[in-house]
Order: C-alpha cells, then structure tokens, then sequence
C-alpha cells in the first residue's frame, strides 16, 4: 500500500505542475493497474473526469504487447505465378505500411494538440489529469506503430530484394505476357465501361428518389470499383514481368513498361516506392549510364505527351464543340496553306512573260484568260480553306445555311455595295467587255491599260504609271470607252489650220503625200480604214483642217504622244510648202461718218516750221 500511495502521490505531483509527465509515459503496465485500483478505491461517486480517467487506464493496460520480427519464410520464385504473388505481397505491405504511416501521422498531430493544451492549462485545472493520461495513450500508440512500421520495412526490403533478383532467376515467356497483358487491357476497358454506365445508372435514380434501388446500385459500383482496382493491379504485375524480360534481354524497351506501370499505379505512396524498385533495377541490369540515357529519352517523351495534352485540351466550347489550342493552329496552318497555295497558283499561271512590247490582240485575250483563271482558282482556294477549316473547328456547315439567312438583310442594306462590286467582279470576267490589257477611258482626266480584275475592284496603270483602283460597279452602270475591246487599231484626228487665201486642195494634197512618204510603220491602211485630211470649217483666223489617220499597235496606248509626231510632220510639211499657219488676227472696218474730216496741209506745216 505504500507502495501504491507514493505511486499516486508522485503522479499528481507531476500532474499538479502543468507540463507533460514524462515518468507516467515511461510508466510499465503494473503502475497503470495500481493507478487503476487506486482510482476505484478513492472514488466513491464517480464523474465524468473519473470514468473517462479509468477508461484511458483500461487502454493502457490493453495495450498490445510489442511485436516480434516475423520468422515466416520468402520462398525464391520459380514461375511467372511465383513471380507475380512475390508482387502482390510486396503490395500489400505497402498497403500496410501507407495505412499505418496515415494513423501514425493523425496521431502525431492529435499529440501536438494535446500537448498546448496542457501547457496552457493552470495547475488546479481538473481536466489536467485526463489530458495526461489521453496524452500517455498517444505516446504509447505512436511508440508501437513506429516498432510495427521498422518491422514491416524490414520485410519490405526483403521483398524486395527477391524481386529485384526476378531477372535472374525466372524464366519469362515474352509471348504469354503479351497475351495476358492485352486480356487484362479488354477487361479493364469493359469494367471501366461498366462503371461509368453505373454512375450514369446513379444519377437517374436519385431524380427519381428511390433510396432502396440507389442503395442496390451503390453497392454494385462499389464492388466494380473493387473489380477495376483488382484488374488494374494484375495489369501491373503483368506489365513489371514483361518488364523483368526486357531487362534480362537488355532492350531499351524496358523504359516504357516502367512508363506505362507507373501510369497505372494511381496511389502516391505506392509509386514512389514503385519508382524505386525498378529504377534500382534498370541500374543494376542495364547499368547507370545506360539507365540515365534511357531517362532522358523517356523524360522527353512524358514532356512531349504533357504538351500534346495541354494543346489537346479544349479551352472553349462553341455549340458544345470543344476548341483546343491544337484545333486553333490547325486552323491558321490551313488558312495560312490555303493563301501561299492560292498565291502559288495565281504566280504560276501567270509565269509566262509579258514583254512591253507585246501589244498584240490575241496575246492580250491570253494574258486576260490567265489573269480570270489565276484570280478565280485563288478564290475557289482560299473558300477551300475557309471552310476546311471551319470543319476541322468542329463547327456544323450546315448551320451556316441559318447564319446567311441571318445575315442576307445586312447584306441587302449594309454591305450592298461590296456585294455589287463582287457581282459586278464576276460580270467583268465572265462577259469580258473589260479585259486584262484593254486601253480603257473612264473621263476626260482617266483613261489607262486594265493591269487586274478582281472580284472586288478593277486595276487601271495610267501612262503616267499611276495604279488606279476603280470599284466593278463603275463598270457595270457607267460608260466605259475600251479603246481596245476588239482590236489595237484607233483613228487619230489631228486639227489644224491655214491662212486665208491658200489652196484647200494643195494642203490637202501635201498633207497625204507627208504621210504616205513618212517612215511611221504604225500606220493602218486597208478598204474601209485609210488616211483622210478634210477641210473642217473656216474660223475667224483660218481655214480648219482635221488630218483622220489610223494607228495600229502600242502606240495607240500613247494618244499625246502620237497625237505629237503627226503635229510635227504637219508643221514640216506645210513649212516646206511654204503654207502660211496665220497667228490669230481681227480685222477692223468702218462703214460710215457723219461730219467731214478736215484736210491736213503738209506744205503749209512745214513752212511754217522753218520760219
């Protein structure tokens, strides 16, 4: 009895001082039964505080004793079968140890709890007592789980040191394994099928709020989750045998079933160690160098997979269509496609040199059928690729019916002159009245050589080498001259004048014999075209000649220029023949004076100047 009391005295001593009591944790289990019969003596009527104090004693009593190193024996695998229980014992102790490290790691912090509470507890706090002794029971659980968790990694790494020898000593049939691992494949693709339509199954039936048949179906998808779980680590066993046949072959293959293992382990704790394993044993059969290579290269393929993931992942959804950052640059590739295509068609049909000189009615017909080719094959590419894709987008072209039903009253009223001038583009390049080449006269002050028709917009380059854009509707609802529609031949007029009183019939006359006798080849003479010089009318100044001569070819491009040579052989000739061109003059007459006008001596005057 005294031994009991100064037991108790000592530990409400320790008690009394708010702080843990280390001697109670080193305490064996015959103090907590004298503590315990102590407690039942003093305490006639029992509280709260009481019953749960004798309550942790009782646990602390029932303590379980301290385990043994385990004495069963690892048998050395012979077969596959032998192969694969090796692994699965080798699983379930990291099952073992994972759930015991989760308890050890909830205990420690429930500990640290407990811990401030007893500091900031004050001496005469009637809970202090209980704190200590929950405190003692965490210490003593965590103690034997630290013991259990050394004793199973004990066993762990002689597992694993069995494993790691499978290699070397089981003989493994490539073929089989193949076979079993594509069984194990088809069974885990229809259970995870199965699984999904449970789920689905789930959902239906909680709308409809019957508990019985939810109840049913929770039950099954939890045994499928079981099924699935078990598959899966057949599959693993199966992949880390074939594995174990790569290393004994010495094939870099062996990275990706290691790859592929550690996509199916989905538990943390398990694919770290996993990891471990069999790069130990990539290590020891393939060698450091040869393993770190093998790494590297599989390291490479996990990022390349990580960037196809993250560009096949939808950023959007249009319609319910999901828009991934891949779909996007396939859409640029082929709209940029279809553009350098397009622009390559159009070059290459019009590759064929167009020299300046080269003026002739049936080359012009060519280099516009090209020019209409090349533009409308450019088009029809670049719709191609528009709708190309669209439909790689994922995007239904046959809502687009709807969206240009939506959209035809905006054309009608806002965009009626782009659709006019497109209209008006195709008129001009199937009906042909403007072509590619044509001389054509807008106005007084614009007239040039057609050099591109497109479905927009005409291109006219004036002989000043202005580029000038002109929009097909002008085309269509104004006059338009085409000097060369037909043919490069054009009457020149070319006015001129001579005084009065020379002989119309000889200017006439000189005039077609300047002609006929100059050296300008571009001349045109035939039946119904040849060269005219008609009196015009008589001015104020002089008598007014219009020379009508024909041109054919470039020149008619160049109406001043031409218009110029043959003022000059007009001058000439006239000059030659001594024909006056009168400066502009006015005559003045007098008809009548009323009163006569004094006669003037000069005599006289000039007497009277020399006196």
């Amino acid at each position: 009895m005294k031994l009991i009391f100064t037991i108790w005295i000592l530990l409400f001593t320790q008690l009394s001082a708010a702080d843990i009591n280390a001697t109670l944790i080193n305490a064996n289990k015959n103090v907590y039964v004298n503590l315990l019969k102590t407690l039942n003596k003093s305490a006639t009527k029992k509280n709260e505080q009481t019953l749960l104090q004798v309550a942790l004693l009782e646990r602390l009593i029932s303590s379980p004793k301290p385990l043994k190193q385990a004495q069963s024996h690892l048998s050395v695998p012979k077969t596959a079968k032998d192969a694969q229980k090796v692994l699965f014992q080798w699983f379930n102790l990291l099952d073992k140890i994972a759930t015991l490290q989760t308890k050890q790691k909830s205990l420690q912090s429930k500990k640290a709890t407990l811990q401030d509470e007893i500091t900031n507890a004050l001496q005469t706090d009637p809970l202090l007592s209980t704190y200590q002794l929950q405190y003692v029971l965490y210490q003593k659980k965590i103690s034997f789980l630290k013991k259990e968790l050394t004793l199973l990694n004990k066993r762990r790494e002689a597992i694993e040191k069995i494993v790691i020898n499978i290699p070397k000593i089981v003989l493994l049939k490539q073929e089989t394994l193949k076979k079993q691992e594509e069984k194990y494949l088809q069974q885990l693709i229809y259970e995870n099928k199965k699984f999904k339509e449970l789920q689905i199954k789930k959902e239906r039936i909680e709308l409809l709020e019957n508990p019985r048949e939810l109840t049913r179906v929770e039950k099954n998808i939890t045994a499928e989750g079981v099924k699935q779980q078990q598959i899966s680590q057949q599959l693993i066993a199966t992949d880390f045998l074939i594995f174990c046949n790569e290393l004994q072959q010495k094939k870099h293959t062996a990275f990706t079933y290691k790859q592929k293992i550690m996509q199916l382990e989905k538990d943390n704790i398990k694919s770290a160690a996993l990891d471990n394993l069999l790069s130990t044993m990539e290590q020891k059969y393939l060698g450091i160098i040869y393993t770190i290579g093998g790494a590297t290269e599989q390291t490479v393929k996990n990022s390349a997979e990580s960037i196809w993931n993250l560009l096949a992942n939808p950023l959007f959804h249009i319609n319910e269509t999901p828009i991934s950052i891949l779909k996007l640059i396939w859409v640029v590739f082929i709209l940029l496609f279809g553009f350098i295509f397009g622009a390559l068609f159009k070059r290459k049909v019009l590759k064929e040199k167009n020299s300046d000189d080269d003026a002739e009615a049936t080359e012009q017909s060519s280099r516009s059928a090209r020019m209409i080719i090349s533009n409308i094959g450019y088009y029809i590419i670049i719709i191609i690729a528009f709708f190309s894709s669209l439909k790689v987008v994922g995007i239904n072209l046959s809502s687009l019916a709807v969206v240009a039903g939506a959209l035809s009253v905006g054309i009608g009223f806002g965009l009626q002159n782009i659709v006019s001038n497109f209209v008006s583009g195709l008129i001009l390049m199937f009906e042909r009245s403007v072509k590619i080449g044509d001389y054509i006269q807008i106005n007084d002050d614009l007239r040039g050589r057609v050099t591109d028709i497109r479905m927009r917009s005409t291109t006219i380059k004036t002989n000043a080498n202005i580029d000038v854009i002109i929009p097909n509707q002008n085309f269509i609802q104004n006059n338009v001259i085409n000097w060369t529609m037909t043919d490069n031949i054009k009457r020149f007029e070319i006015p001129f004048g001579v005084k009065y009183g020379t002989n119309p019939q000889e200017v006439i006359d000189v005039l077609l014999k300047a002609v006929k006798e100059s050296d300008f080849k571009d001349i045109y003479n035939s039946r119904t075209h040849f060269t005219r010089v008609l009196m015009t009318e008589m001015g104020d100044s002089s008598i007014n000649f219009n020379l009508f001569v024909w041109i054919k070819g470039r020149e008619i491009l160049y109406p001043k220029r031409t218009t110029s040579r043959f003022l000059i052989l007009i001058y000439d000739a006239l000059n030659e023949h001594n024909i006056e061109i009168p400066f502009p003059q006015v005559d003045l007459h007098v008809r009548s004076i009323e009163a006569a006008l004094p006669i003037i001596n000069t005599d006289k005057i000039q007497e009277q100047g020399k006196n």
